[in-house]
């Protein structure tokens, strides 16, 4: 007797795994709003990111939990947040943090399925091929040849941009591309799949083939909205963030914004080349009509706004990201969701959308009611964290920063979309100031370097270029 019900009940556990829905989880590096469903730019073209997004709801003011790829990676797929961890800035080693945290990836294997990764998922180039976190770990695909000088003549290592004389079938994502098609054709029937890709590009050196440059004449190219003296009214931490000495100032002297802004939508589209590859090959597979599709950037990027460039900023262009949500028989194709969200939502979503319990460190509200009713009632808002101390908190109308030394910035994105007049210091807003710190941490543990992580990239600008393999 008790044979039998260990058998039904083994039985009833396998049914479960396998009627459970796979999930294609497409992570994309250092990708802002320039696609054209988003508006960040008019020339960019994306026109199957747009495909994918439109497959199911698209999340328009979503946000990245911080505005640099370790951090971001980090809190996304472990579902805790910066002040949680210590894991701020991309200087903070993660791999301490997270090696006894249950991350979307092992949570998933712990559940039954067949878990597949390939790119850049976390931010460790590699590093997270741990046994107990995936089925199969591949890694990084070598990329094209590296460049012992820069093409663009600036001198600042890793930022740089030029075509290159290499095929698309050279470049990394390709080769990842075509490692996430065939899985999708191939992977046993047996147990859902959860096959994870990270797309490198467009994250710096912007270095594709001709092509994709001859698609944005750099005679026609459109520089991003600024305004002169837009730091003026910005205390002086955000201008430290701003760092308009550096980047922009070589930029500048160097007269490469056109040909920088040129190299972005370039790679831009060359990424859209591979997302319209990989929706055609989840098309021609057996896993069509059962997949759910979650689509995210790790943050967004500045092209000179606030004379700025990179992430590694609390304003709009460094938090805002591309994200959408594709359940087959929940979500509805086309729909536009403006509720603030972060990327702390998206694990309790995942368990919801496949049945899996949530796990009880996570704390993210589940998006699933926004995918089912786009307009419903949401009361949440969205916070980013550069650094310990320094927040944004962003809603349906307002951007509140907050930084470590108390000094704030207050933006209202119905009058001022570009952030250009900061209100913080006005006598009218101190509710809106109130109500929108209440949710920011009132402790935060130190940071995993012991606060000698560098708030920007590890990387060190004047090393030389090496495009990562």
């Amino acid at each position: 007797m008790m044979r039998h019900l260990a058998l039904l009940l083994l039985l009833t556990c396998c049914a479960a795994a396998e009627s459970r829905p796979d999930v294609l989880f497409i992570a994309v590096d250092d990708l802002n709003d320039w696609t054209s469903y988003l508006g960040g730019h008019p020339q960019t073209k994306t026109p199957n990111i747009d495909r994918l997004v439109a497959r199911g709801t698209a999340f328009t003011n979503s946000h990245c939990a911080a505005p640099a790829c370790n951090p971001s990676r980090a809190a996304l797929m472990s579902g805790l947040r910066p002040w949680q961890t210590g894991i701020y800035t991309n200087g903070d080693p993660a791999g301490g943090v997270l090696k006894d945290v249950m991350t979307i990836n092992r949570h998933f294997l712990a559940n039954g399925y067949n878990t597949r990764g390939a790119g850049k998922i976390y931010h460790g180039y590699g590093s997270e091929g741990r046994e107990d976190g995936w089925t199969e770990w591949a890694g990084l695909f070598p990329s094209i040849n590296d460049h012992d000088a820069n093409l663009n003549g600036l001198d600042r290592g890793h930022f740089d941009w030029g075509a290159v004389k290499a095929t698309t079938a050279d470049m990394g994502d390709t080769k990842a591309t075509d490692w996430a098609i065939n899985h999708l054709k191939t992977a046993p029937s047996d147990k859902p799949l959860f096959l994870a890709l990270g797309y490198v590009k467009p994250h710096l050196p912007w270095y594709v083939p001709q092509m994709y440059f001859d698609r944005f004449p750099l005679a026609e190219i459109q520089l991003p909205v600024t305004k002169d003296g837009d730091l003026d009214d910005v205390p002086t931490a955000g201008k430290k963030m701003a760092g308009p000495e550096g980047d922009h100032a070589a930029v500048l002297k160097g007269d490469q914004w056109k040909q920088g802004v040129q190299a972005y939508l370039a790679t831009i589209s060359y990424l859209d080349d591979q997302v319209g590859r990989l929706l055609d090959g989840l098309d021609a597979s057996p896993r069509k009509d059962k997949t759910i599709i979650v689509w995210w950037t790790d943050h967004g990027w500045h092209l000179g706004e606030k004379e700025h460039w990179r992430k590694f900023a609390l304003w709009e262009k460094a938090t805002r990201t591309s994200m959408a949500i594709v359940a087959p028989g929940i979500s509805k194709p086309g729909s536009l969701c403006k509720a603030p969200v972060d990327y702390t939502n998206i694990y309790s979503t995942l368990c919801d959308l496949t049945g899996l319990p949530v796990p009880e460190h996570v704390k993210g509200a589940s998006l699933m009611p926004l995918l089912k009713d786009p307009l419903a009632k949401w009361d949440d808002v969205a916070i980013c964290t550069h650094g310990k101390g320094n927040h944004a908190v962003r809603d349906a109308q307002w951007r509140y920063i907050r930084y470590a030394d108390g000094s704030e910035e207050l933006y209202d994105h119905s009058k001022d979309p570009y952030e250009w007049t900061n209100l913080a210091g006005e006598a009218g807003l101190s509710e809106v100031r109130t109500r929108l710190a209440t949710v920011l941490p009132k402790e935060e543990i130190a940071s995993t370097s012991g606060g000698k992580g560098k708030k920007g990239s590890k990387e060190n600008p004047k090393k030389k270029n090496k495009e990562k393999k």
